[in-house]
């Protein structure tokens, strides 16, 4: 479940443009869903997932309207649990554009902590 406003453009070739939005973990989202037996805290995936999405919102508003993106690239650091029922903050800005490929960083918070920081690439 994600919460989110409009994306916030920075300048002209959308370099500094960022996006916030909210999700709440499910125990879908869960490493104990995906393999029976370990911990229902946030999987991996699912970080990557709703990393994604926040970036894709930022692209959108950049390209031509029959145009898309798809990711091409992930770096992420999971730093920390977080339980079914928390809410994550995605903050994701564009770091740098070359033609078409769009370069962002993320952090995902669970309050305070940060959880996750992550380098994607959209093309």
């Amino acid at each position: 479940m994600a919460s989110d406003t409009a994306p916030q453009t920075a300048s002209g070739d959308g370099i500094g443009t960022s996006h916030s939005a909210r999700f709440t973990v499910q125990s879908k989202d869960t490493v104990g869903h995906l393999v029976p037996g370990m911990p229902m805290v946030v999987a991996t995936p699912y970080l990557v997932t709703i990393s994604e999405s926040v970036c894709y919102e930022i692209a959108k508003q950049l390209i031509e309207p029959s145009q898309i993106t798809v990711g091409n690239r992930v770096e992420i650091d999971h730093l920390g649990a977080s339980k079914v029922g928390a809410t994550l903050v995605v903050d994701a800005s564009l770091r740098a554009r070359d033609r078409n490929r769009f370069h962002f960083d993320i952090t995902i918070k669970d309050g305070e902590r940060t959880v996750a920081m992550v380098l994607h690439v959209r093309t």
